[in-house]
């Protein structure tokens, strides 16, 4: 059976593609949601859960539903018949197992001396180099020039009052990149506390869950709160837009990831803190042909309509496995759901796969996006800054349209269901790491550059860490990162949306209205030459190992069509903020 998997999706820098599903663990912990008919109060809720003999970890009640750790063997059956109770069933799991398009090499990057200036922008957002190594835009925060934001700061560099809530690993605080920016709230909702009551310590360590904590233990969360709302502060680079403040609210946990019901009680609390934006860096899918998924996928549908009914505007991160989505009408659970994103039934659906892997263990086709391909999210496929030359010898590089500018990144997900695409960054030949050899890195801006947790997983991990892949380093204690993927596009977008937000504000509780702004102004100049995964190459890869079921390289012979790989136009501050 197809399961859901969820990825950490700014590990397309060296992480690419989904691992086999049929070896997915299940829920260790065996999570239940309950969903009630409407009308039900909380109280009645937790009471018909004590009474079916079950303990309540999670309240998602604002969407009439519960996430339970049953007690009694007999907990669905006792609680399905409770007739305020619409329907019981086991949680998935949203699992962080994922592949390599990197290697070892490259060594640690170190303490590269930085200077400061009071100037505007931050002394890094307009250098030209970074170790020597330079990018066809001349400056290291090139996706800001890509998407005009320079041309949007005349106007506002975010107002104090909008809030950005980033759904993800946690935000290191103390950052100095975020020191004043971000909310000195933070919220956890991964309930470790009611798990270990249930289930004891050794059994949470058993599972993997170990990061309990309201810190990014990962680095993810804290690269994406500072691509929206990095300071300005005469250090570093600042964000899209560093005059919003962001609020973290943590949903994944390091080397484990998530389980549906903490990814929903963050959207729920923070839509219903009040927060303008949404940033969700997140990807899953989900077969709607299971019941429980379908359930599940549900259950998101109604998180993100909860949403909308208070103005918030939700960007999800489109995916990374370079599988078309399409926009369909589908049945789902017994209900009708428009502009559901749906990966496709065809070859474009089996996502890229690592050499020496069973293309057949990647076969996503049929499933249900989530989130971003949730009815009402914005999804943002992912460009990258150009197509660098790559080796002489390498025959994955004839066809790349070298110099080309804003193609769809090689990892990128694509497909009628995309609104929105913006920069994600990619690796300098635009191909994975296995078929470019050793130039083909992500520092110098072919990646995009961000803050991140100095102890977190990206930067303590030798192979992630090296200069090969995200090329973590330090400047005066403070960590930092080239990363790739549509994790980073989506806040990208996001800060764009941010800016429109802070000049218009009828726009700001308006999201039909936001969204429309946003894809009317859009770049649309645009001509991209990035082909889908190619299921008939089976040579070796570049470094030399096996691709014997295809879909390890990508079709240099085919161009994916400009709708299906930018939506509506790559997003574009300054026109967006035009009279």
């Amino acid at each position: 059976m197809k399961r859901l998997v969820l990825l950490f999706v700014c590990a397309a820098a060296f992480l690419a593609a989904a691992p086999a599903y049929a070896e997915h663990d299940p829920n260790p912990f065996g999570t239940m949601i309950v969903r009630f008919a409407g009308g039900t109060s909380r109280a009645q809720m937790t009471a018909a859960v004590a009474k079916a003999g079950g303990n309540v970890v999670t309240d998602l009640s604002p969407l009439g539903a519960l996430a339970v750790s049953p007690v009694a063997g007999d907990f669905a059956t006792r609680a399905g018949a409770d007739p305020r109770v619409t329907s019981v069933f086991r949680e998935p799991t949203f699992d962080g197992p994922v592949t390599l398009d990197g290697k070892d090499g490259g060594g640690a990057v170190g303490s590269p001396h930085v200077g400061k200036s009071p100037s505007f922008p931050d002394p890094w957002h307009d250098a030209s180099s970074f170790l020597g190594v330079t990018n066809p835009e001349g400056i290291l925060q090139w996706d800001d020039a890509r998407m005009n934001v320079p041309g949007a700061w005349a106007t506002t560099r975010g107002d104090e009052t909008v809030r950005v809530a980033v759904l993800d690993t946690g935000v290191q605080k103390s950052h100095r990149e975020l020191n004043d920016n971000l909310a000195a709230k933070a919220q956890t909702f991964i309930p470790c506390e009611a798990l270990r009551r249930q289930y004891g310590e050794p059994m949470l360590k058993q599972a993997g869950l170990t990061d309990c904590g309201t810190d990014d233990r990962e680095g993810h969360g804290t690269w994406v709160a500072s691509r929206i709302a990095g300071e300005l502060n005469g250090f570093a680079s600042n964000g899209v837009a560093p005059g919003v403040h962001v609020s973290s609210y943590k949903v994944l946990a390091a080397g484990f990831g998530a389980l549906p019901d903490w990814i929903l009680a963050g959207l729920v609390t923070a839509c219903s803190d009040g927060v303008d934006l949404v940033n969700m860096s997140i990807t899953g899918y989900l077969d709607p042909s299971d019941p429980t998924e379908a359930q599940t996928y549900r259950l998101f549908a109604d998180a993100v309509q909860y949403c909308r009914v208070r103005g918030v505007t939700i960007f999800a991160a489109a995916g990374n496995e370079h599988v078309r989505i399409d926009r369909v009408t589908a049945s789902v659970g017994g209900r009708t759901l428009s502009g559901a994103g749906q990966v496709s039934s065809g070859a474009d659906g089996i996502a890229t796969t690592p050499p020496g892997a069973d293309s057949g263990d990647y076969d996503l086709r049929g499933l249900l996006e989530t989130p971003a391909g949730l009815p009402g999210v914005v999804m943002v496929s992912a460009t990258n800054n150009g197509n660098g030359a790559a080796p002489a010898d390498d025959p994955f590089g004839a066809g790349m349209h070298v110099g080309a500018r804003d193609q769809l990144a090689y990892y990128s997900n694509y497909g009628s269901r995309v609104d929105l695409a913006a920069p994600g960054g990619a690796r300098r030949f635009n191909l994975p790491g296995w078929d470019g050899g050793d130039a083909n890195i992500l520092y110098g801006g072919w990646g995009s550059l961000g803050a991140l947790a100095g102890t977190g997983l990206i930067c303590q991990d030798p192979l992630q860490s090296s200069l090969f892949n995200f090329a973590c380093f330090k400047a005066e204690g403070a960590a930092f990162g080239w990363l790739q993927g549509t994790s980073m596009s989506a806040p990208n977008a996001l800060g764009v949306a941010a800016l429109v937000i802070s000049a218009k504000a009828p726009l700001r509780h308006d999201p039909v209205g936001l969204v429309a702004q946003l894809q009317a102004t859009a770049k649309q100049s645009l001509t991209n030459y990035t082909g889908p995964a190619d299921p008939d190459n089976t040579s070796p890869t570049y470094d030399g190992r096996p691709c014997d079921t295809g879909y390890c390289h990508v079709d240099t012979s085919v161009s994916i069509p400009f709708a299906d790989a930018y939506g509506a136009g790559l997003v574009d501050a300054g026109a967006a903020l035009a009279p």
